[in-house]
C-alpha cells in the first residue's frame, strides 16, 4: 500500500468510518462504480495529503532533521551576546539586582574614605587602582588601603560605609576574598547606581537589606583568613549586579570597575556627618520609647524602670 493510501486510510478511520464503509468505498471504485461522488473524492484528497505532510515531518523529525527556522526568528538568541565574550562558567555571587532592590537604594550626598579618617588621614594606598601586577596576572580592579604603621597594625580597625546605601551582599564568595560586604548606591544628578565592595573582613556587622549612613561602620580590617597582611580591598563598580567574587585583576582592562579615589575626589563627602544616621537612631529610639517596659522581678520598692533605647 501506497503512504498517500495508508495516510488516507488514517484520516478516514479519524473521521468515524467502519471498516466495512471502507472496504466498500475501495471495491466499489475498483468495480466502476460511481460511489465515490466528485465531493467525497475531492474531500478524501485533501484529508490525505494532510495526513501525508503530517507524515512527512514526524519522518523528519525522527531522523533528527528540524524544519528550517522562520527568518524572523533565525538566529535571535545568537544575536544577543557574542559567545566569545560570555565567561566559561557562571560566576558565583553575580546576581542582579531586583526591582526591589534598585527601588530602595539611596541617593548619596557625598563619598569619604571607608578607613582611617573621612578624609584619608592615618591610611594610604598600597596598591592603587589600575597597578599593573605581573605576579597576579592582570591590572588591580581596586585599591587596597593599609594604616599607615604597615604590616598588620590595622588588623581589627573599622571599616566605614564610603556612603549612604543598601547592604546588597554580605558573605565570604571564597577563602581568599574573605568577608565581603557590597553596598549600592544612587549618584545625585544621572541617578546612575554606583556600588561600593569591602573585602578581606576580618569581621562584617550588616545584613543585606540594611540601609547605612555614610561613616557607618560595616566591618573590620582583616587578612582574608590569613592570606595577606591586613588591608581592606575597596573596589567602586557601575553594574546592575553583586559582584562579589571576581578577580581582583584583570588582564584586559579594568572591567566596569572605577578609579575609587577619583569617585571620592568627584563626590566629596560634606564637612558634617550623614544626617541620616542620626534619623535613623531617632526613629529606633522613638519606637523605643512606644514600647511599655514590664518591671523587672524583684525590682525594689520605689525604683523607676528604664528604657535603655532612651540613650541611643
Amino acid at each position: 500500500m501506497s503512504p498517500l493510501l495508508h495516510y488516507s486510510l488514517f484520516a478516514i478511520h479519524s473521521l468515524g468510518l467502519s471498516d466495512g464503509g471502507i472496504d466498500s468505498i475501495i471495491n466499489a471504485s475498483m468495480s466502476g462504480k460511481r460511489i465515490l461522488t466528485p465531493l467525497r473524492l475531492f474531500t478524501l484528497a485533501l484529508l490525505g495529503l494532510g495526513a501525508a505532510g503530517v507524515g512527512v515531518i514526524a519522518h523528519l523529525n525522527a531522523d533528527g532533521e528540524a524544519p528550517p527556522a522562520s527568518p524572523a526568528t533565525a538566529g535571535i538568541y545568537g544575536q544577543d551576546v557574542p559567545a566569545s565574550t560570555l565567561p566559561a562558567t557562571l560566576l558565583p555571587g553575580l546576581v542582579l539586582l531586583t526591582p526591589h532592590q534598585l527601588a530602595l537604594i539611596p541617593q548619596v550626598d557625598g563619598f569619604q574614605s571607608p578607613c582611617g579618617t573621612a578624609g584619608g588621614g592615618f591610611v594610604y594606598d598600597a596598591q592603587p587602582f589600575n597597578t599593573p601586577n605581573e605576579k597576579r596576572g592582570g591590572h588591580h580592579t581596586g585599591c587596597d588601603i593599609n594604616g599607615i604603621g604597615g604590616e598588620n597594625t590595622d588588623l581589627g580597625l573599622p571599616v566605614h560605609a564610603a556612603a549612604r546605601g543598601l547592604v546588597v551582599y554580605n558573605g565570604e564568595p571564597s577563602p581568599e576574598w574573605g568577608k565581603v560586604v557590597v553596598l549600592a548606591h544612587r549618584l545625585p544628578g544621572d541617578s546612575r547606581i554606583i556600588q561600593t565592595l569591602y573585602a578581606h573582613l576580618d569581621k562584617s556587622i550588616v545584613n543585606v537589606g540594611r540601609f547605612v549612613g555614610r561613616g557607618e561602620p560595616i566591618g573590620t580590617v582583616g587578612t582574608a583568613n590569613g592570606n595577606y597582611l591586613a588591608h581592606l580591598h575597596f573596589e567602586a563598580i557601575a553594574s546592575p549586579c553583586t559582584e562579589a567574587g571576581q578577580r581582583a585583576y584583570s588582564a584586559t582592562g579594568t572591567m566596569n570597575r572605577l578609579d575609587p579615589q577619583q569617585l571620592l575626589a568627584s563626590h566629596p563627602a560634606p564637612a558634617v556627618p550623614d544626617p541620616y544616621e542620626t534619623v535613623r537612631r531617632l526613629r529606633v529610639r522613638e519606637a523605643g520609647l512606644q514600647q511599655p517596659m514590664a518591671p523587672a522581678a524583684n525590682m525594689p520598692t520605689g525604683t523607676v524602670p528604664v528604657n535603655p533605647t532612651q540613650f541611643l
